[in-house]
């Protein structure tokens, strides 16, 4: 018996042994090696670590074996950037990031995750001091479990995945000075009268709106995923040649030449229209006007616009001349639509409903604004409209349907009177729509 109990001991101690030198020789094997890749870059430079510490599984994950380096004052000098917002590139293990950015004197202007950078923008050129930590933690797992010991420590892994995987973060610290210049892209070098050009302006610090000044019109900014968008409207009656846009960005302007060319619009043959009142006139300047000079919102609306009257005819066109008993008078500055009495009109793309009202000029009377500048006037129509001020409608959902309630109109029978503007000038409606 006192044998096999010594024979019993001897083997267990064997066995300690045995796992004590597997343990050893683990140990003495797992390198750094065993970490993840380091690879990240800013603005398209590879970064440098100034701290790290990484537990690297043993024995299927039974203990850890900790690489650390203490974070240093070391900071990384990247030099001169010149794109407004500089991509963060992370290697695939991050699942866990913290991203704080400071200027020269050590004013945060930016704490948060690399995510949340995505849409940060700079507030100006200068000189930015950055730190940024990485993370790979299991799923389930906490950041602040794994922060670290002393270098080379053994520690029990805490079993959260299997297998077992590293675990743990590194730092990175680098300045740099940002010097970016604003890239502004027009959609056409010409237009013609009625038509719109568009203005692209990306690449620009800070949030404070881009202006855009030329005789051509108001013109407004409105925020785009990449920086700004603004349409420039070349009115009916603008006159052709060549016209100086003025893009000011971060107090640096550009200037730009957009040439409107003529168009011939041609002329229409239409019945004598009764006078309109001095009181009519009033009532619809101060209906209609101040929508057509707020601030353009945000786009509501994607893809292409549709058509507003189905099965319709074109009684004038937009640009016509309108010709009464040989005597030729003002221009249009929208198109009339003649349907059914009765048929649906409808809302050509999504938008805000931004007045429905009965006015004596133009009769029932309904506008939407689609954002970006754009906004929809419908006349002319039957009783009530179905949709009231503040109403958020869908493209092809029915606002009204035909009818004759505008006085000045009245000879034309019933039709729908169909004009489209673009930060408050009159443009083609055929820029958007195939009527």
């Amino acid at each position: 018996m006192k044998r096999f109990l010594l024979w019993i001991i001897s083997v267990a101690l064997g066995v300690a042994l045995l796992l004590a030198a597997v343990m050893g020789v683990s140990y003495a094997f797992t390198t750094q090696g065993g970490c993840p890749d380091a690879a990240a870059q800013f603005g398209g430079q590879e970064l440098e670590t100034n701290g790290f510490c990484w537990q690297v599984p043993l024995l299927g994950g039974r203990l850890d074996k900790v690489f650390a380096s203490p974070a240093t004052l070391t900071v990384q000098k990247l030099g001169t950037l010149y794109t407004a917002h500089p991509d963060i590139t992370l290697p695939d293990w991050a699942s866990y990031t913290t991203l704080t950015i400071q200027t020269a004197v050590g004013s945060v202007v930016f704490a948060g995750s690399v995510s949340e950078y995505q849409s940060f923008l700079f507030p100006a050129n200068g000189e930015y001091k950055a730190a940024m930590t990485l993370w790979r933690v299991p799923k389930g797992g906490m950041a602040t479990q794994f922060e670290g010991g002393s270098t080379g420590a053994l520690r029990k892994n805490l079993g959260l995945e299997r297998p077992a995987k590293p675990t743990g973060w590194y730092r990175y610290s680098f300045r740099f000075t940002l010097q970016a210049s604003a890239d502004i892209a027009f959609s056409a070098e010409r237009v013609e009268q009625g038509g719109i050009a568009g203005v692209r302006i990306s690449g620009m610090t800070g949030d404070t709106a881009p202006t855009v000044e030329t005789d051509l019109g108001s013109v407004q900014c409105v925020r785009a995923a990449d920086g700004w968008r603004a349409y420039i409207p070349a009115a009916y009656n603008e006159s052709s040649g060549g016209h100086a846009v003025n893009v000011t960005v971060n107090g640096e302007t550009l200037t730009h030449t957009l040439v409107v060319l003529p168009k011939d619009f041609g002329t229409v043959e239409v019945d004598p229209e009764p006078p309109a009142t001095d009181a009519a006139n009033a009532e619809f300047r101060n209906a209609v006007w101040g929508l057509y000079e707020a601030p353009a919102r945000e786009k509501l609306w994607s893809g292409g616009f549709v058509n507003p009257a189905e099965n319709s005819m074109t009684l004038v066109d937009y640009g016509q001349v309108k010709v009464t008993n040989g005597q030729q008078g003002s221009r249009s500055n929208s198109t009339k639509l003649y349907t059914i009495p009765g048929e649906p009109c409808r809302a050509p793309a999504n938008g805000v409903v931004v007045l429905a009202a009965e006015l004596a000029l133009t009769g029932n009377t309904v506008v939407i604004d689609h954002g970006s500048g754009i906004k929809t006037q419908y006349s002319n129509l039957a009783d009530t409209p179905t949709v009231s001020p503040g109403d958020k409608v869908k493209g092809g959902d029915v606002i009204g349907s035909v009818g004759k309630t505008a006085i000045c109109e009245i000879g034309q029978g019933s039709h729908m009177h169909f004009a489209m503007s673009r930060d408050g000038a009159s443009v083609d409606p055929t820029t958007y729509i195939p009527i």
